[in-house]
């Protein structure tokens, strides 16, 4: 099963085990998707923190120009929006808001952030990335500076 098969069945420990094998969060599908966008569509707002976390790039969009966050927003999944509205244009979000306002979702706070920044994981990772790299653990290097990345691009 490839990641986006886990994606798409919704297979939280599928998904949780290429991850962590080291898959590439950004593959894209025949129809230019990416599994960010198969999670956002389905609304797994689970799915879709671990792949933030994992470095899955929300300003990728398919081949008629539609963002996870797009996709999410059109089919209701607010808390999925929630996730991705930190890493969206201006713009984006509105057209967001947008689309949630027009399904009747309006009272719930979208530009709240997802919950609070995790600084300690952050060091964690960093260090971890350090000593896996020194023990030639290229594969958790890869894991661990993954999840650093992904973590300082979310700080604002």
């Amino acid at each position: 099963m490839s990641l986006f098969d886990a994606v798409l069945a919704g297979d939280r420990d599928a998904v949780e085990s290429h991850l962590s094998a080291g898959a590439d969060p950004n593959p894209f599908d025949e129809e230019g998707r990416t599994p960010l966008m198969a999670a956002a569509r389905a609304g797994r707002a689970d799915l879709v923190q671990l792949l933030l976390e994992a470095g899955a790039e929300p300003d990728l969009t398919d081949s008629i120009g539609e963002s996870a966050l797009i996709m999410a927003a059109a089919h209701g999944h607010a808390e999925v929006c929630q996730w991705l509205m930190p890493h969206a244009r201006d713009d984006e979000q509105d057209l967001a808001r947008t689309l949630l306002s027009g399904l009747g979702i309006t009272d719930l706070r979208l530009d709240a952030p997802p919950p609070p920044d995790n600084s300690f994981r952050r060091k964690l990772a960093s260090a971890g990335a350090y000593v896996s790299g020194k023990l030639g653990d290229a594969g958790a290097t890869k894991r661990l500076e993954r999840v650093f990345r992904s973590e300082k691009q979310r700080k604002p």
